[in-house]
């Protein structure tokens, strides 16, 4: 457990979409980041509120971002975006918990900073876990296409071709089974990652955990 307290947790990005400059700079400097060079990997995670984005990413690395208390019903948990040091793992890893999409509160008619969080992911990390649940195959809202395909389309315009590794997680399986599933997940990711030629190098994945 002693080794949990140096990841050093930090919100990068607040709720209104304020930069933490000073936060930032103690993370660096508590991290020994600079250190590192080039040589670091970032691995950010997107989807709905209150599908174990946090939880999932305390699982698989030494974080100790904050988690939803079940008990207490379901609610906005992270707030805007957060940062923690992924201890123990070569390369130096960044792990990075973004606020969940379609939360009520924010309501159905701000988007805005949905967009703008899952831009910037996409943009600085080179994993990014897109966090569904199994029932939402096949849905468009819920499945958050919309918000996927408007973000992948302005990446492709804003940013310099670069290789990103977009890896689907789909949680808490049903009892259809997985080769009724497969296509249909599959079909909408070519959907919302349809990538111009001089992209052929990003890759996209599927993988299934219960």
């Amino acid at each position: 457990m002693a080794e949990i307290d140096h990841c050093c947790s930090t919100q990068l990005i607040d709720g209104e979409g304020e930069f933490n400059v000073v936060g930032l700079d103690n993370f660096i400097r508590t991290t020994k980041l600079t250190n590192c060079g080039l040589s670091y990997a970032v691995v950010a995670i997107m989807g709905p509120q209150s599908s174990g984005k946090s939880n999932l990413l305390n699982h698989l690395f030494p974080t100790n971002f904050r988690e939803m208390d079940a008990f207490r019903g379901r609610s906005q948990t992270t707030k805007g975006i957060w940062i923690a040091n992924c201890v123990g793992i070569d390369p130096f890893t960044v792990a990075m918990d973004l606020e969940g999409t379609d939360g009520r509160e924010r309501g159905e008619d701000d988007t805005t900073f949905e967009k703008q969080s899952a831009l910037f992911a996409l943009a600085i990390a080179d994993i990014v876990l897109i966090n569904m649940w199994c029932h939402d195959i096949g849905r468009e809202q819920a499945a958050n296409k919309p918000l996927l395909k408007t973000v992948f389309q302005v990446m492709m315009r804003l940013f310099s071709p670069r290789k990103t590794t977009q890896l689907f997680v789909v949680r808490d399986k049903t009892k259809t089974p997985l080769e009724y599933l497969e296509p249909i997940l599959g079909e909408d990711i070519q959907k919302v990652t349809v990538k111009p030629k001089f992209c052929s190098d990003s890759t996209s994945r599927a993988q299934n955990t219960k």
